[in-house]
């Protein structure tokens, strides 16, 4: 038989734990939410930071002053402006218009390797195509071949990936950076293939290094 004093010691421990348990089961449960990135670096499907898609010339005049943007006309291209141009901030932006007035956006590209952007996903210029894959989940890029004439690298599909799934007008190209001890008969083969994805044993098997090496974002 218990006594009452055993009872009485008990009674305030008991009390703690529960009140301990609660406490616990009270703090809110924290969850993996991706960092959030700066609205100036910020790449999505409005624009690239404050560059939107939806700007006209006159937006961009009124945003970042005439003196910021600079006129190209000796593209394969075509005729494009540049903001900050020479810098790593630099953004070209084409136009659907062949000539001024300019009010729609075809699509737009960053430059230098240096350029700070990035999506929410963590997607930036320099990643080696072995990252880039695992916030695709795990999904290959297939690319223009980086050797072809016509538009070396474009990147035509995410492969329904979660950079495709979190941005679908996403695009860019890669850019081969380093071979290494690649006999120029299997150079030869992978330069004659049109398309190529990521996947490819070249760029997995480490003789290949291939970065992502710019954004380019269309206006659909």
């Amino acid at each position: 038989m218990f006594s009452t004093r055993r009872i009485t010691f008990l009674f305030p421990a008991a009390v703690a734990l529960l009140s301990f348990g609660a406490c616990q089961q009270s703090k809110p449960v924290s969850e993996n939410k991706e960092p959030a990135v700066a609205a100036k670096d910020l790449v999505s499907c409005t624009g690239i930071g404050e560059v939107k898609l939806t700007d006209s010339y006159q937006d961009l005049e009124k945003k970042f002053g005439k003196a910021n943007l600079t006129e190209h006309d000796n593209n394969v291209l075509g005729k494009f402006t540049a903001i900050w141009d020479q810098k790593p901030e630099q953004v070209n932006i084409y136009w659907k218009e062949k000539a001024a007035p300019y009010t729609h956006i075809d699509f737009m590209e960053t430059v230098s390797p240096d350029a700070p952007y990035t999506t929410q996903k963590g997607l930036k210029v320099g990643m080696l195509m072995v990252d880039v894959q695992k916030i695709n989940s795990d999904m290959p890029l297939t690319f223009v071949n980086p050797y072809a004439n016509q538009d070396p690298g474009l990147i035509t599909s995410f492969n329904n990936g979660e950079l495709a799934i979190a941005d679908p007008c996403l695009s860019g190209h890669v850019e081969v950076t380093k071979t290494r001890n690649i006999d120029a008969k299997v150079l030869a083969a992978f330069t004659g293939e049109k398309s190529v994805e990521s996947t490819h044993k070249l760029i997995m098997g480490g003789r290949m290094d291939v970065i992502f090496a710019n954004f380019r974002l269309a206006n659909k």
